[in-house]
């Protein structure tokens, strides 16, 4: 469960800022450069004629835009191409399945399933289209241009807040237009639609929908360069000082982030062999594309990996880090096939991701299981299936169902259902940010009005949403439309069929049903899948079915990741070196190696 399914309310800034409709996920950024109004496209060495096509478009969503610059080669013929993201720390996106014509330009944004559909004017100049993604299809169009457009700044305002656990650069930019918007610039998340009222005593209130944020200050100097108030957004009230800066280049960009150390990451030559696959599916449009792993003398065992929640990759890769790539290595090394394949819809997998439930990630992860089972190499191993966090959850599912799966590693994985799943993490992260109980009191209280929304109605309506929250706090709550209205948003942007799935699927139905031997994991700092209420309900489930076969362990230190951390805090994962713990790492080997010796 790497992309939290917390619904937090007051998810912020301080923790993280919603991305919307961006197509970033955990992509890392690329390097910024030296200012996103006054930079051309850099080629390097390359000859003119091999300068990328540059075509330039808006997103507008709701409450944030975001401007991105299409790379596509001139050869017309290419089938890639890159978009950057201005607006989110100038990211880089790998495009695939290009196609442009006198006609049309389409292509396919793989790691956050989205895509893009548009026709050409007569000129070939300016394309009209839909980005497509989540189930929605939001007007962009894109004119071709020599070099990035420059915004005609009138304004900007930049300070720090000092969070919880970090430092973090923000700013509010004024155009000549009248246009204001906010960006989070440590965090790379710009392009906020924001709004500013001037009151007769010279108040400032600058007000910024997409994140439920709000700044009230007032001006230090006549010059109006200083500007002193407070950032309000859900229980966090922070001190912030705004100061004028240079408008030619916004903000100062931040310094370029060193490329992690991920010493774990396996690098050749390898005692074993890799093969890329392709598995089918009983559904039509979804193929899996997957990585083959085979130690190169007869393998003891066969374990198929299946990753957490959002949209994951063969490796389940998050911030550079990627555990399933090291898993398989250490299993490989030790005798142990592995399975790894792309969620569907991600990276070189078919299928729509945005539309999935659990259930239907568990036929995919069912199809691999059947797929490895009759390799040739696998007919007469023992077979398993190890997943993580939400692919903890898919195992059980599968295993009930297929005789053929001899042992399950479950990898902090839920054993109560979904609504308990989220109710327990928000105050476990909470917590650890130091923030007050009675705040995390009065989020948990709505909370719960927003997962029986969800979880009973497919499309719950605004009047319905403000009529619930009415009814749990009172119509006489002070902050009363300010929390309807984050519950609003906070419904809008997470209601899905994979979390209306989620939050009523129930793991102890199919845990009960297992039969076969279980090793259950998880880390004592796990705050996104509580290992107290969980591993708990796992030993418990499985023993009141009369499964003795089960070894539960939990290990001191570890995070979700099952990485040694200070906090347990989500962003941690990134800053920590270590991939993998070697504990778990070992021991999860040498029990399917035990399994196997006993087939």
């Amino acid at each position: 469960m790497h992309k939290l399914p917390m619904l937090l309310i007051y998810s912020c800034i301080v923790t993280t800022v919603f991305s919307l409709l961006a197509p970033a996920n955990s992509q890392e950024p690329a390097a910024q450069a030296k200012s996103l109004e006054t930079q051309d496209i850099s080629t390097g060495n390359a000859a003119a004629d091999q300068a990328p096509d540059l075509w330039f478009g808006v997103l507008k969503t709701a409450n944030r835009n975001f401007r991105f610059i299409l790379e596509l080669s001139s050869n017309l013929k290419d089938t890639e191409g890159k978009l950057r993201s201005l607006d989110e720390g100038n990211r880089t996106f790998d495009l695939t399945r290009v196609s442009r014509s006198d006609v049309n330009l389409i292509f396919e944004l793989p790691l956050t399933s989205a895509s893009y559909e548009s026709t050409m004017n007569a000129k070939g100049t300016q394309t009209n289209g839909f980005w497509i993604q989540r189930g929605q299809q939001i007007p962009l169009s894109f004119a071709k241009v020599s070099s990035i457009p420059k915004r005609k700044v009138k304004q900007v305002l930049a300070g720090t807040l000092n969070a919880l656990l970090q430092k973090i650069e923000v700013a509010f930019v004024e155009l000549e237009t009248g246009e204001i918007y906010f960006n989070s610039v440590s965090q790379k998340a710009g392009g906020f639609v924001a709004t500013k009222e001037v009151g007769d005593d010279g108040e400032v209130v600058l007000r910024v929908p997409g994140v439920q944020g709000v700044f009230t200050g007032h001006f230090l100097d006549a010059r109006k360069t200083q500007l002193q108030g407070k950032w309000n957004q859900g229980p966090i009230a922070l001190s912030l000082k705004l100061t004028q800066q240079d408008v030619s280049t916004e903000v100062a960009a931040p310094i370029p982030p060193k490329k992690p150390h991920r010493p774990q990451t396996p690098r050749g030559p390898f005692p074993y062999t890799t093969e890329l696959v392709s598995i089918p599916s009983p559904e039509e449009d979804v193929t899996l594309a997957g990585t083959f792993t085979l130690p190169k003398s007869k393998p003891k065992a066969g374990v198929i990996l299946v990753s957490g929640s959002g949209p994951q990759d063969r490796d389940e890769t998050i911030f550079n880090h990627k555990p399933f790539l090291v898993i398989a290595d250490h299993f490989a090394r030790h005798g142990i096939a592995t399975l790894r394949y792309d969620d569907r819809g991600i990276a070189s997998s078919t299928g729509d991701f945005s539309s999935a439930n659990s259930f239907d990630l568990a036929k995919d992860a069912e199809s691999a299981f059947n797929f490895l089972s009759k390799r040739p190499a696998m007919l007469d191993v023992p077979l398993g299936i190890c997943g993580h966090s939400e692919g903890g959850l898919i195992a059980p599912l599968i295993a009930a169902r297929n005789k053929r799966v001899d042992f399950v590693i479950l990898m902090a994985a839920p054993g109560v259902d979904g609504r308990q799943i989220i109710l327990s993490q928000g105050p476990l992260i909470m917590r650890a940010q130091g923030i007050p109980e009675n705040v995390i009191s009065a989020n948990q209280k709505t909370q719960q009005v927003i997962l029986k929304l969800i979880r009973e109605h497919e499309h719950p309506s605004g009047d319905l949403v403000a009529e619930k929250i009415s009814e749990s706090y009172g119509h006489d709550q002070a902050d009363l439309s300010e929390i309807i209205e984050a519950a609003q948003a906070a419904i809008e942007k997470q209601a899905s069929p994979w979390l209306r799935t989620f939050l009523k699927l129930d793991p102890k139905q199919a845990l009960s049903e297992l039969r076969c031997p279980v090793l259950a994991i998880n880390g004592t700092k796990d705050l996104q899948v509580d290992p107290v209420l969980n591993l708990t309900a796992i030993r418990e489930t499985l023993q009141a079915a009369g499964n003795t076969n089960v070894e539960i362990n939990l290990y001191p230190g570890l995070n979700h990741l099952f990485q040694n951390s200070n906090t347990g805090l989500p962003a941690e994962y990134g800053t920590i070196e270590e991939t993998f713990n070697l504990v778990p790492l070992r021991r999860m080997t040498s029990w399917t190696l035990e399994q196997a010796a006993t087939k």
